[in-house]
């Protein structure tokens, strides 16, 4: 007599996602964030840095780490520019400043 066995299903892990795409979802959080909180420097720097270090490690998330990147790249220029821009307007005004 043999007894027969229903095939058990096994699923992926729930962690397999998580792990292929950590880096590239942190540099989209952190692009996110940038563009939220625009009154931070080093965040822009950080989703630019994740994103290029996702986008090489991580096939399955290069669409999550493009994105971190180009707001990244978009924030960290808007804060290049605001400097420029400042500086061009308070420039002319030192000499102002020691009399």
């Amino acid at each position: 007599m043999t007894t027969t066995e229903a095939p058990t299903a096994t699923a992926a892990p729930a962690t397999a996602w998580a792990q292929d795409r950590t880096l590239s979802a942190l540099a989209l959080i952190a692009g996110i964030a940038s563009v939220v909180f625009g009154q931070t420097f080093l965040v822009p720097i950080a989703a630019i840095v994740l994103g290029v270090l996702g986008y090489r490690r991580e096939p399955l998330g290069r669409a999550f780490a493009v994105w971190g990147i180009v707001l990244g790249a978009v924030m960290l220029f808007g804060w290049i520019l605001f400097a420029v821009i400042g500086a061009l307007f308070f420039i002319p005004f030192i000499p102002f400043f020691f009399v």
